[in-house]
């Protein structure tokens, strides 16, 4: 029996989550599906598609039930760390979403919503689209650490060893001070703080 586009796309949001991103391929996809190398193109002709397809999925749902009430800041914030759940809910989310050229209705009702309140804040159009690149990178670049630092091993504790060993008092006397800050993974307060500095300085702009 034929599989149908929902179970592929299930299975290779399964098969992400297994393997991660750079051991997911098209002729190991249908391996775990238990169907004939090939099968999988009749719904996603390609890797690239298919990752597309991954990616509106994780966006499901991001910009529903938005409290239209709230001011234009608060309203931004909450689709930031949305977008951040979303991305953070598939191993190596933030890679693929990154990678991904996505004119999909998920993504595109990302994009509508972000911008649309940036203009309704009084930013022309070009500010808007720049400021929203601005956040989403943010977002984004946050994620993959945040994913990356999930992998390491000793949940990252080798590594901040490595940086204190390398660090001198006389010459990174300032990175000494915040040692304790500076190494990932870092805690979901991290990511609030940088969000809320970007949404201060769009503040300025649209006032």
């Amino acid at each position: 029996m034929r599989l149908t586009r929902e179970q592929v796309l299930a299975g290779a949001l399964d098969l992400l989550d297994e393997t991660g991103i750079d051991n997911l391929t098209m002729r190991r996809l249908a391996a775990a599906l238990g169907v004939q190398n090939g099968a999988t193109y009749w719904h996603f002709p390609s890797k690239q598609v298919l990752l597309e397809a991954m990616v509106e999925a994780m966006l499901d749902g991001v910009t529903a039930d938005l409290d239209e009430s709230s001011p234009w800041q608060v309203r931004l914030s909450e689709l930031a760390h949305r977008l951040r759940r979303a991305l953070l809910s598939r191993r190596d989310g933030a890679r693929i979403f990154s990678g991904a050229f996505i004119p999909t209705p998920n993504a595109l009702a990302y994009g509508e919503a972000m911008i649309g309140l940036l203009r309704g804040a009084g930013m022309s159009s070009r500010e808007a689209a720049w400021a929203v690149d601005t956040v989403t990178y943010y977002v984004v670049g946050h994620v993959i650490e945040e994913q990356m630092a999930a992998g390491l091993p000793g949940g990252g504790t080798e590594a901040s060893t490595r940086l204190t060993e390398a660090l001198d008092a006389d010459r990174h006397p300032n990175l000494l001070a915040a040692i304790g800050d500076v190494p990932a993974p870092h805690p979901g307060e991290h990511f609030t703080y940088g969000l809320e500095v970007i949404v201060a300085g769009l503040r300025t702009v649209t006032s």
